[in-house]
């Protein structure tokens, strides 16, 4: 749950820091704003799908992982007495 916090947050802030040049930028430019304010869209769309797809990968290697740690099997141990016989 938190790594998709981490996506989301990470994909906001994208868009915050594109939409501060957007201030920036002049009224009379208004194709340089509108380009900006597409690249904040589009990019922090694209940052949302690929860290969530990249998310589900890492769980779903996880998860392949975890059953390969389950415990070894029992092993019985026995010790032959010595037999010296006099």
């Amino acid at each position: 749950m938190t790594d998709q916090t981490i996506v989301l947050v990470v994909s906001l802030m994208w868009i915050a820091f594109c939409m501060r040049f957007w201030y920036v930028i002049d009224r009379s430019n208004v194709w340089q704003r509108r380009l900006i304010a597409i690249a904040a869209g589009l990019g922090g769309g694209l940052i949302y799908i690929f860290g969530s797809m990249t998310l589900e990968v890492i769980h779903a290697t996880q998860a392949q992982q975890a059953p390969a740690e389950q415990e070894p099997p029992s092993a019985t141990i026995r010790v032959q007495g010595s037999s010296s016989e006099k």
